[in-house]
């Protein structure tokens, strides 16, 4: 009982700390003023590279949320394609739990487009919708993953 009361702190703890972080970029600037959407083609062939890339990959993010999973040292994010109607919108969910096949976290991100969606809502992901993933360690200030970053800051810069 005293155990699993511990883990239901230490997870609400995790969701408001990952609520209070999504608002800030890496170097504390809030985001929502530099929150942009950037427009790509459906085909881009980069953007299809990088989800490669990640899934690839994916056993690395694995391996480190297992054991870190409710520390608050680390952060563990994943992107994927959000649907509303006809529009989609790629974004980054902070996951806390992998079962089955499926992610299970919370909404992180600043929806532009998708009018529904909001910070702190609960999602479910499955492995195969991964298109990017990134691992925050703040105790030994590194991070892991983030494949597309630098090409979509490009894009954004190109599109100003």
């Amino acid at each position: 009982m005293m155990k699993n009361l511990l883990k239901a702190c230490a997870l609400s703890m995790l969701v408001l700390a990952a609520c209070n972080q999504s608002q800030k970029d890496t170097k504390g600037n809030d985001k929502k003023e530099n929150a942009s959407v950037v427009q790509l083609k459906t085909d881009d062939e980069n953007i299809a590279a990088f989800k490669d890339t990640a899934q690839a990959k994916l056993h690395i993010f694995l391996d480190s949320l297992k054991p870190h999973a409710l520390d608050s040292n680390y952060r563990f994010l994943v992107k994927s394609d959000f649907v509303e109607d006809k529009d989609h919108e790629h974004m980054w969910s902070v996951v806390y739990k992998y079962a089955g096949g499926k992610f299970t976290g919370i909404f992180a991100d600043s929806a532009i487009v998708l009018k529904k969606l909001k910070i702190g809502a609960p999602v479910l992901i499955n492995q195969k919708d991964i298109e990017d993933w990134a691992i925050y360690d703040y105790k030994h200030n590194t991070d892991m993953g983030n494949f597309s970053d630098k090409y979509l800051r490009s894009k954004r810069k190109e599109g100003k």
